[in-house]
């Protein structure tokens, strides 16, 4: 009897599970797989505050002594419901993906919080992890070389990722990190522990507020865009993944990946990466060893939200390719070298390393009001020892070698040592409200934020006679025999600490169920700075501090659901200069420079194509000479137009890519404007970048990827007697996805070849120096799911 009860059972349950598995089946190929195929892009607007869990209560109820023993009911499996930011927060989930996965569909715009690309009043772009870890990025340059309005200004291989974007500077310190800038890693930032990367094209000062760039003293701005950085937090489904790395010529490396969500609602969130690579790189004689580790904690409540990163970072490049300089003796750019030449000296190296950490958290005070604040903190410490080459191929006198004689590609540069530290300190607090007023929807957001930089530098030389320091050697000739000078002698030892407060208001005025969308802003900006001098007190100068008011308005138009026409007034700021030494006005405090931009544009969103059009005007005050006085008078303007693209052609073709083209013109200079009308340094005419992907149909799971990347020529000097040719890069790259024999997990091979050509070339000009491009570089990784 209890066989047949036992058989009736197993009988019954195989049954029942056939049927479930053959309804959820049809369920996933019928219509959960159509329905993700047709699904719109996800807005990042929340339409609605996600309802309170509710628990359920044990029943209290008497029961009899004797009572028969049923099998309690197996659970219900319950799929993971993806969990829901609301309009007024930011912390949980970034938004969502668009199709083809290589960027996002909308990204934080500081002030603003986040918003859709779509309802956007910005040329912004978010680039995803999947596209970071399908192109094989090493740091933050090698995802900014898909924006064409992006241009990497320091060294390949330099171990820094300063850029232009607009043609403007943006000094690699001045990085925002999950909002809060000068907070990542300071000269180079590893790409592995990143979830998005957010390009913002155009001043921000309203958005993000001033960033303290470099030493502060004379900060760029971060006037033509600004770059911001979202780390990786535990999603909803656990990751363990490790991926082994290698890069030419001997680069071996790996990744690590582990992500956990604990707690009965997932609340708990923990998040683990962790990068290291060592070897030969693809320059000649030159090795690199680089690693981080990075730690995300998260938690995700009913009406709170907190996030926590702590990371560390460390580089040891031996030699570090440098820029040159260009002085103002020299009359001839000389060719490139052969690509992968080493022209640094062989002692020379570079060795970063920093700690850094975010603290964000959110409240909801209703369904309409969001508290918000976070805290970051970095120290970054790097030792150093090099020369700055100086072209000087037809300088004449003692700096060629021999003296007098033309050689074409002559170096010369005073080796010196050095120490610098970086303590950088940011936080902001706000509050983000959406309030229905009528017709008339307003996103009202008030925030204040702080900036401190403490930068310490320390530079040693072999003597105090700069002529006798000097080195000469060749481009064309590896300087393995120049021997390493012993620096003994304390040639610079300063000490800047600049601080950077503000408050700012925004108002965002929706109608026609946000058809129409009337942004208007305005920030308080007070930044001091002072330098202590220890080897020259003469040249100290104690704490000065100026304020300026910066508005903003933008507006969004949609004339259909799927077309957004914008447009947009916003300013950049640079920090308080102070009038130095040789100067009649000494110790003038300038303002800081409100640089100016107006824009406008289209999007065109067809589901799985967007399309973004915009023009803009951007002009830039700078300092310049008039006699011996310093005024604030030099101007420069860029003008252009930007075409971008990023989305799914069908589904196995993928582009992501577009096309900038930029009139720089110095429209005020020194020397009673001799220099006027003449194209900016760096700025190149034409810049365009387009990539693809194609997931073959004769090959399953085989996707092949290639990208182009054009720069026209472009100035290196004021007066435009100098330039640098055109040039053009190709990558192209494969990955191939197959199941683990052991454990049916997916493992992903990805093979990319960076400048297939093996072009040599210069790759920019900025501020009287040069930087050579990188070689040929081939790189393999393979990743296995556990």
């Amino acid at each position: 009897m209890t066989y047949e009860v036992a058989a009736r059972n197993v009988v019954r349950a195989v049954s029942l599970g056939a049927v479930s598995y053959l309804a959820l089946s049809l369920n996933v190929s019928t219509g959960q797989q159509a329905f993700a195929q047709t699904l719109p892009p996800v807005t990042v607007d929340a339409p609605d505050k996600p309802r309170a869990r509710q628990t359920t209560q044990r029943s209290q109820t008497s029961t009899s002594r004797v009572q028969r023993r049923v099998a309690a009911p197996a659970p219900r499996r319950v799929e993971p419901v993806p969990y829901v930011t609301p309009s007024t927060g930011t912390l949980g989930s970034p938004p969502a993906p668009y199709a083809g996965g290589q960027v996002a569909t909308g990204g934080s715009l500081g002030l603003l919080g986040n918003r859709s690309v779509m309802d956007t009043p910005f040329n912004q772009t978010n680039y995803t992890a999947q596209l970071i870890q399908n192109q094989q990025a090493r740091t933050i340059r090698d995802v900014l070389m898909n924006d064409p309005s992006v241009r990497v200004i320091q060294a390949a291989g330099g171990g820094a990722d300063s850029l232009f974007v607009r043609g403007f500077y943006l000094d690699s310190g001045d990085y925002g990190l999950n909002g809060l800038y000068g907070i990542a890693p300071y000269y180079s930032i590893g790409a592995n522990f990143i979830e998005r990367v957010e390009v913002l094209k155009g001043p921000s000062a309203v958005l993000n507020g001033m960033t303290t760039g470099g030493t502060g003293v004379a900060s760029g701005g971060a006037v033509g865009g600004s770059v911001n950085l979202i780390t990786k937090h535990a999603p909803d489904v656990d990751i363990t993944q490790l991926t082994s790395t290698y890069v030419s010529r001997s680069q071996f490396g790996g990744n690590i990946d582990v992500s956990r969500r604990y707690g009965e609602h997932k609340e708990w969130g923990v998040r683990l990466n962790s990068t290291y690579s060592n070897g030969s790189t693809p320059w000649n004689r030159q090795t690199d060893e680089f690693g981080n580790v990075v730690l995300g904690l998260d938690y995700r409540g009913e009406n709170a939200r907190v996030a926590v990163d702590l990371g560390y970072q460390a580089d040891n490049l031996n030699p570090p390719m440098r820029f040159f300089n260009i002085p103002t003796t020299t009359t001839l750019i000389p060719p490139p070298p052969k690509a992968g030449t080493n022209f640094q000296v062989p002692w020379a190296y570079y060795a970063p390393t920093d700690f850094f950490s975010t603290v964000k958290g959110e409240v909801d005070v209703n369904d309409w009001v969001t508290a918000y604040a976070s805290f970051g903190y970095h120290d970054s410490n790097i030792n150093y020892a090099y020369p700055s080459p100086n072209i000087s191929n037809v300088a004449p006198g003692a700096l060629t070698s021999p003296p007098g004689v033309f050689q074409l590609g002559g170096l010369w540069s005073r080796p010196f040592a050095g120490k610098e530290t970086f303590e950088t300190l940011a936080g902001e607090t706000g509050i983000r409200a959406n309030v229905d007023t009528g017709p008339v929807n307003h996103a009202v957001n008030v925030n204040y934020s702080i900036n401190d930089r403490t930068y310490n530098q320390k530079v040693w030389t072999r003597s105090n006679n700069a002529l006798t320091d000097i080195i000469f050697w060749n481009l064309y000739t590896e300087p393995t025999n120049i021997p390493k000078p012993n620096f003994t002698t304390l040639s610079a030892s300063q000490l800047t600490n600049v601080n950077i407060s503000s408050v700012g208001v925004s108002d965002t005025m929706s109608m026609f169920n946000k058809r129409v969308q009337l942004t208007v802003g305005v920030r308080r900006q007070t930044a001091g700075s002072e330098v202590t001098n220890y080897l020259t007190p003469a040249l100290s100068r104690p704490e000065t501090d100026s304020s300026v008011w910066t508005p903003a308005y933008a507006l969004v138009v949609k004339p259909v659901e799927n077309i957004s026409l914008y447009a947009n007034y916003i300013e950049g700021l640079q920090t308080p200069h102070v009038v130095g030494s040789g100067f009649a006005n000494i110790g003038t405090v300038f303002p800081p420079g409100q640089t100016k931009q107006a824009e406008a544009g289209v999007k065109i969103d067809t589901g799985r194509l967007t399309t973004t059009m915009s023009v803009f005007d951007i002009t830039q005050p700078s300092i310049i000479a008039v006699g011996n006085v310093q005024v604030l008078n030099g101007q420069q303007r860029n003008r252009g137009v930007e075409l971008n693209v990023f989305g799914e052609i069908t589904p196995a073709i993928r582009l992501l890519g577009g096309l900038a083209l930029i009139d720089g013109k110095q429209v005020k200079t020194a020397n009673n404007g001799a220099t006027d009308g003449r194209t900016a340094v760096g700025v190149p005419a034409v810049t365009a970048n387009i990539g693809a992907e194609w997931d073959t149909p004769f090959m399953r799971d085989l996707t092949l990827t290639g990208r182009i990347v054009y720069t026209s020529s472009q100035y290196v000097n004021v007066t435009n007697t100098l330039t640098l040719p055109e040039w053009t890069r190709v990558d192209i790259g494969a990955r191939y996805t197959f199941t683990s024999p052991w454990n049916g997990k997916p493992i992903v091979v990805r093979a990319n070849i960076e400048n297939v050509f093996n072009e040599a070339y210069w790759a920019s000009a900025y501020s009287g120096v040069i930087t050579l491009a990188a070689p040929r570089t081939y790189l393999l990784s393979t990743t296995f799911n556990f």
